[in-house]
């Protein structure tokens, strides 16, 4: 008699973890019209000896089932209670066995989606901290390839995979397979299992070059009229046509970038092979090589998202230039004629679609495979390029959707175990120069979505965390874990990130009331005062606002010189690097604004406070966030420091000592970062206020670029001097430079508190 193979779901190996509290469902198959039996067995971990009477141990289920025409088997495993036990499930098929070692039942979570979660653990920092080994022990991840490619499969499939190849779960002490799990996942796992004292399993299918289109099933996609129609007018939707259109173009990509490698290694020897040329050429569609020119390599700029059709006409002119041979690598094929297809006697013309826009690749291979399998919860972090995206909040319920339909339970009749859903906002590192505001907009629309949800949610931001570091994806991990844990089994633990839940009125006052608090708010590590608030009138033109923290619960925030609020903002720049607000379990209070009614939000004019001197920015668009000078000499020659004892207000002012060139010197805030968004426009405003020091009491004058030159008094107090602005409307500053005009050879002078009246 043949043997047929017993077929498991990808996620049953040894060393799995279960979902407590719930029915698990294990679909499989074997030979057709056999009997195929199930026995799970229960050992103590510590090994000690369990009386034969005792049910709770030894054979604990046993179940026979006779598969159909087609081998299918279903077992339905009843509820067990988290715990540090080990089971055995045993499956055997007329002569055939397969035994499953070391299985545990605990909390099962999935992390999908892009950076950080998809930061491997060799590619991170965890934080200095000392790790438990018994904790160690309970911690298992199911962590298939990160570009859910597996073995000799090169290209995604169009239909559904049915397993994830050489899929396996892991233990910690594995430290060459732990080198590829994402450092999230285990920062997140670890923290879990130390709370509840019992297994956590993680499976980990975040990559870093997915967005949300990735995962979506098609399925859902048809079931969301909306979100197909939105997808199809993106010019992202893939029919069976299209797809096999798009592997074409990947192989004529591959098979130019060899060629182009071949030719270039063959030019160094001074060889020339024309067939090659010409096939080169060919395959970039063009009809014969060329020399190079300035227009062809213009015409070679990276296209990986089809064009709108706003950008089809600016764009024709300089897709239809011709493309030299060198300019191969530089082109990857992104560029390339329009495909045609239909969708719903819909007629679409799309240019190539870059595996990250492509629907349903990552369903396809990582997910439909793990169908059937028990979940608590899902963590689920975007790509700077969904900011592309349209109407993000239908692409998240396709998502939900497709969640929905692969994992269980589906039905819950106890609230409890209802499976959560934990987003990662997105981080201020993919800031879009063209449009700033764009990724606070994004996270608004995310923070929005998890309040329609049914199903319990929450929100991490890592808005605090901007100098590029090691250790963020570990401390994502810990904050998802803390919202985990207040969704699942602490009440008095923060659900999300703060934010706020109710305002009230003193005055010309506001006291801001925050959820999420834990035990109270408490500012960044080395910071004194409460930042980022910014507070608008009638007029809607915020401008920067006091706050001060009340009884470590709640903020007031005011402006002396604005009566009727109308409307408050916190952290809501393109970079929030004054965001210095969080609650006492470390999670940073979320930047917001009271309403998105049209409004000039203030710009960063940290510059203006004259306490510090560095800050967080970018010195470029493509830089990384570093630490920056925000002030520089730029005539003569000075020192510029902080005094915390002689100020205006703050916590300090600027201390400068300086020797003048020509009874000159002169300093100015540095506005040419990119991360400033210089010019930086001020509205309602007319004059610029400057607080001066002058402890030698020697006659000196102030003269500011853009606005004019005052006396500066010779008196021993703070003297507030006020200039007009020379220019028309608005104030505008592409540069702010102040000088001291003072006849000695050296000098100093003390500047607090610059604003704008």
């Amino acid at each position: 008699m043949q043997k047929n193979s017993i077929v498991l779901p990808s996620w049953l190996t040894n060393k799995a973890v279960f979902q407590q509290g719930v029915s698990v469902r294990v679909k499989a198959k074997a030979a057709p019209t056999a009997t195929v039996t199930l026995e799970i067995t229960k050992d103590p971990t510590d090994g000690r000896r369990v009386s034969k009477l005792d049910t709770d141990y030894g054979v604990i289920f046993s179940r026979e089932y006779t598969t159909g025409s087609k081998g299918e088997f279903e077992f339905e495993i009843p509820a067990y209670q988290a715990s540090l036990d080990t089971y055995t499930f045993t499956f055997r098929c007329m002569s055939e066995q397969i035994m499953l070692n070391d299985i545990r039942c605990g909390d099962v979570w999935i992390f999908l989606g892009s950076d950080y979660l998809s930061v491997p653990m060799k590619d991170a920092n965890a934080p200095k901290m000392p790790l438990k080994r018994n904790v160690m022990n309970n911690l298992r991840f199911f962590s298939p390839a990160r570009s859910g490619l597996c073995g000799e499969v090169k290209e995604y499939p169009y239909e559904p995979a049915g397993s994830i190849e050489a899929g396996e779960w892991i233990k910690v002490r594995e430290t060459d397979r732990m080198a590829e799990v994402s450092s999230s996942a285990f920062a997140f796992a670890y923290s879990m299992s130390d709370q509840v004292n019992y297994p956590i399993g993680v499976v980990d299918l975040a990559f870093d070059d997915s967005t949300i289109i990735n995962w979506i099933s098609p399925e859902a996609m048809e079931d969301i009229e909306a979100l197909k129609d939105m997808v199809y007018e993106a010019g992202l939707y893939i029919d069976q046509e299209k797809y096999d259109e798009l592997i074409s173009i990947d192989n004529r990509k591959k098979e130019a970038a060899k060629l182009e490698a071949e030719l270039e290694e063959a030019r160094k020897h001074g060889d020339f092979d024309f067939e090659k040329e010409k096939r080169l050429a060919m395959l970039k569609g063009e009809p014969a090589p060329k020399e190079e020119t300035e227009a062809a390599e213009e015409a070679a700029a990276e296209l990986d998202f089809p064009s709108t059709s706003k950008e089809e006409e600016a764009k024709k002119a300089a897709d239809d230039k011709p493309l030299s041979a060198s300019s191969a690598s530089k082109l990857e094929f992104d560029l390339l004629p329009e495909v045609h297809y239909k969708v719903d006697k819909k007629k679409d013309d799309s240019r190539f679609i870059a595996k990250r826009f492509r629907m349903s690749t990552l369903y396809n291979t990582k997910l439909n495979p793990l169908s059937g399998m028990a979940v608590r919860g899902f963590c689920f972090s975007p790509n700077a390029g969904e900011l592309r995206f349209e109407r993000y909040d239908l692409y998240l319920m396709g998502l939900l959707a497709t969640l929905a339909s692969v994992f269980e339970p589906r039905q819950v009749y106890n609230d409890e175990l209802m499976p959560s859903m934990l987003f990662a906002t997105m981080h201020p590192k993919n800031v879009d120069f063209d449009n700033p505001y764009s990724v606070l907009e994004f996270n608004e629309n995310i923070q929005a979505f998890t309040k329609i949800l049914t199903m319990p949610s929450g929100l991490v931001s890592l808005h605090d965390m901007l100098l590029p570091d090691r250790t963020i994806s570990f401390t994502l991990g810990t904050r998802l874990a803390t919202i985990a844990l207040g969704l699942h089994f602490s009440p008095k633990m923060s659900k999300s990130s703060p934010e706020v839940s109710e305002v009230e009125i003193a005055g010309n006052k506001r006291i801001l009331k925050f959820s999420n608090l834990s035990d109270g708010l408490k500012l960044v590590e080395g910071e004194t005062e409460l930042r980022g608030f910014s507070i608008c009138g009638p007029d809607r033109i915020f401008k920067p606002a006091m706050a001060r923290i009340l009884y470590g619960m709640c903020v007031m925030v005011w402006r002396d010189d604005i009566e009727e609020v109308e409307g408050i903002t916190y952290g809501f720049t393109p970079i929030p690097h004054d965001a210095v607000l969080r609650n006492v379990a470390d999670l940073p209070v979320m930047p917001f604004r009271f309403d998105r009614d049209a409004a000039f939000f203030a710009p960063d004019l940290s510059f203006a406070e004259c306490d510090r001197l560095e800050f967080v920015g970018k010195r470029t668009p493509d830089s990384n966030f570093e630490v920056l000078d925000i002030y520089r000499t730029f005539k003569g020659n000075g020192v510029i420091a902080t005094d915390v004892n002689t100020k205006a207000s703050g916590a300090a002012s600027l201390h400068i000592r300086y020797e003048t060139d020509k009874s000159l010197y002169g300093f100015e805030p540095v506005l040419d970062y990119a991360s400033m968004f210089a010019p930086i426009n001020i509205y309602g405003a007319s004059k610029i206020v400057i607080n001066v020091f002058n402890p030698e009491q020697r006659r000196k004058r102030l003269i500011c670029s853009g606005f004019g030159e005052s006396e500066i008094k010779q008196q021993l107090s703070w003297q507030k001097i006020v200039i007009p602005y020379e220019g028309e409307g608005p104030i505008s500053l592409n540069e702010l430079k102040i000088m001291i005009e003072d006849s000695d050879r050296v000098g100093e002078i003390y500047i607090d508190s610059i604003g704008f009246v």
